[in-house]
């Protein structure tokens, strides 16, 4: 019989030994700059990551635990190694320079389709969306100015930020503590940051939550920033597996929860349903803010794929995101760049496909079974087609 904790145990310590290859041969200046494969990682002095000199000890370590998973039987928990194993072998090809099609990582390195996103879940956002509007009296003009109307009738001035972050990070501490993890007294100090091209991120290693201030910031827009990078999201993803793994409760790949491939397609899930987790969907600013949200992943998908794997004229990109998703400059601008990044590039699509995997499980689990939906979701990694087994097994 196949020994899972050992499995695990393995082909975590032969991650972070590609995390250190990778790092030691490249100094900084490759595929992932100064990232890495795991870029945060909580396992130190709990794994004994492999030491590699070269790229061929690596794929033959990864040859011979591909035997080991041969012999689990069929279930979710095959579906994710299998598919963890085709991503690490995906990034050893990249940073040793093989060629691969944009197509060929989505399905390898990132773990999903390889496709645009459904033309008619876009279609259903953009209703969604106008019919929010119209409950809010927000009618004239195009459906994109409707939505700016409605934007900058909400933007907290910049002087206010750290009230609002302070308001919503307490209440957010508060749900998920009951209904998820409990934090204790963990915080996320605000830092406002303008110049990057994406909204905020959790910067967990500082315990600082960075909001861009060229893009401007609404309630409900700060509300799913402190949900998704931090209270349910990335920060109390990190909190409860190293929690789950030192507890015996979760095997040690739960410790690659940010590696940059398969994991962090859910990772992301978990970030853009957030809201919906601790059930804080208050009013129709949320319900906006989170069609919005799906609405501009799904357009960013779309984009990706047409730019990269159809080779379609970047002008007709951008137009296509501005009129269909109404993104602000900075952000088009980003998904431009992130595009076409030899790595980085495919992990577009994580947002839309992982939110959806997320959502789909979530709004069929019965209410009676939504404590070990919560388990199941945070105590392990998964694969699309795993998560989705839940309760189906």
């Amino acid at each position: 019989m196949v020994n899972d904790k050992q499995v695990g145990y393995d082909i975590t310590a032969i991650a972070i030994g590609m995390d250190t290859l990778e790092r030691n041969l490249q100094n900084g200046t490759g595929a992932l700059d100064t990232e890495g494969l795991v870029p945060i990682y909580l396992g130190e002095g709990l794994i004994e990551a492999r030491k590699y000199s070269n790229w061929d000890q690596v794929k033959d370590e990864l040859d011979q635990i591909s035997i080991s998973i041969t012999e689990y039987p069929e279930g979710s928990r095959k579906m994710f190694l299998g598919a963890l194993l085709r991503s690490l072998y995906s990034a050893r090809n990249l940073f040793t320079g093989v060629e691969s099609t944009f197509a060929e990582k989505l399905e390898n390195l990132v773990g999903v389709p390889a496709c645009e996103a459904d033309t008619a879940i876009i279609e259903g956002l953009r209703d969604e969306i106008d019919e929010a509007l119209k409950r809010k009296n927000i009618v004239r003009g195009s459906l994109k100015e409707r939505v700016q109307t409605w934007q900058n009738s909400k933007f907290i001035p910049i002087e206010k930020l750290h009230d609002v972050y302070e308001e919503l990070q307490t209440e957010a501490i508060r749900r998920t503590s009951a209904m998820i993890f409990d934090l204790g007294d963990y915080r996320m100090d605000l830092l406002l940051r303008p110049g990057t091209y994406s909204a905020g991120r959790c910067n967990f290693q500082e315990s600082i939550m960075e909001i861009n201030t060229d893009i401007g910031c609404t309630r409900a827009a700060m509300k799913h920033l402190v949900t998704h990078e931090n209270f349910p999201g990335h920060a109390t993803q990190l909190l409860y597996t190293l929690d789950s793994y030192k507890k015996g409760n979760s095997t040690a790949d739960v410790l690659l929860c940010t590696l940059n491939g398969i994991t962090g397609v859910i990772q992301e899930g978990i970030g853009d349903q957030a809201t919906d987790l601790i059930d804080w969907v208050e009013d129709d600013d949320d319900v906006i803010q989170i069609a919005l949200r799906r609405l501009r992943i799904a357009v960013a998908t779309t984009a990706a794929w047409r730019l990269m794997q159809l080779k379609q004229n970047e002008s007709e990109i951008v137009e296509y995101i501005d009129k269909t998703g109404f993104a602000l400059d900075p952000y088009v601008d980003g998904r431009i760049i992130q595009a076409k990044h030899t790595y980085r590039g495919p992990f577009i699509a994580s947002y839309f496909f992982g939110n959806e995997t997320v959502r789909e499980v979530r709004l069929r689990t019965p209410k009676d079974n939504y404590g070990n939906f919560i388990k199941y979701l945070y105590g392990n990694m998964h694969s699309i087609e795993g998560l989705k087994s839940f309760n189906l097994e």
